[in-house]
């Protein structure tokens, strides 16, 4: 299960279903806000920072089967994302893993094996489009989506909704106004107070692949607006795969952050 973990992180990103929406009404909802303010605060929460670091307790499962385990993730900004995986009692370190824009390294201490090779072809192997930035954007707690003119203010309860398509039921009335050729559809929830997102989500229904990353109790750390706790899930067709990560300390900025990483002699490569 460990040498799936790393390309787990590169899958980034699921959506939850659609629900109902009702646009700019409702009560107990969000205040009112145009759509280019609400992008301005968006754009100016985005967490900024040389270096990051992340100390937590993970959980991996798969089909109903999981594992635990202590989780350290350091990153520096657009160069490399470095993850560190151990048990989650005795502390033993089990894996470690580097991402970078175009790469990736990846050993197993306890199988003593390794993985080497580029993001795109990791792309390709586990059938996604995202990489480098796309993880580092879920781990900084940033926007993951470019935000662009498809792109429309909703309000669910208490917050904004970003979408790219009509969230609201289908009806011969709103049918004239769908894109019926849009294969991919996007959507971002977002936190009144702070401007950051609590829920992003994305699904390409013919493929049947539905992704999301959620963010719960965000706060203020060291400068940051930043989850207690966040949760990838992925759907590709019956597989649900879910990693939820317990954020215990967050640091920016440390002075002489290292990110060390090789290869014994004595492991074998992964095909």
């Amino acid at each position: 299960m460990l040498n799936k973990l790393i390309p787990f992180f590169l899958l980034l990103i699921l959506i939850s279903s659609c629900g109902v929406f009702k646009k700019k009404s409702v009560e107990g909802q969000a205040p009112a806000i145009k759509q280019k303010d609400l992008v301005q605060r968006m754009e100016a929460a985005q967490n900024q920072f040389e270096t990051l670091r992340l100390v937590g307790n993970a959980k991996y499962n798969k089909g109903g089967t999981s594992q635990s385990f202590k989780l350290e993730i350091r990153i520096q900004h657009d160069k490399l994302v470095w993850v560190d995986i151990a048990d989650p009692i005795l502390g033993i370190k089990i894996a470690r893993a580097v991402v970078y824009p175009d790469s990736v390294a990846f050993i197993n201490r306890l199988e003593k094996e390794y993985l080497t090779g580029k993001t795109q072809d990791l792309q390709k192997q586990v059938g996604i489009s995202f990489g480098f930035n796309e993880l580092q954007s879920i781990l900084s707690a940033n926007l993951l989506f470019e935000l662009s003119k498809q792109f429309e203010l909703y309000y669910k309860d208490a917050s904004y909704l970003l979408s790219d398509f009509d969230p609201t039921p289908l009806t011969d009335a709103n049918q004239a106004n769908r894109n019926l050729s849009q294969t991919v559809f996007k959507q971002i929830w977002v936190e009144p107070s702070s401007a950051k997102p609590s829920l992003q989500t994305m699904k390409e229904p013919a493929l049947g692949k539905i992704y999301s990353v959620a963010y719960q109790n965000l706060t203020s750390e060291n400068g940051l607006v930043f989850p207690k706790s966040f949760e990838i899930e992925y759907l590709d067709g019956g597989e649900n795969l879910t990693f939820t990560y317990d954020i215990k300390r967050v640091e920016t900025n440390t002075v002489n952050l290292n990110f060390p990483f090789n290869i014994p002699s004595d492991y074998d490569k992964l095909p």
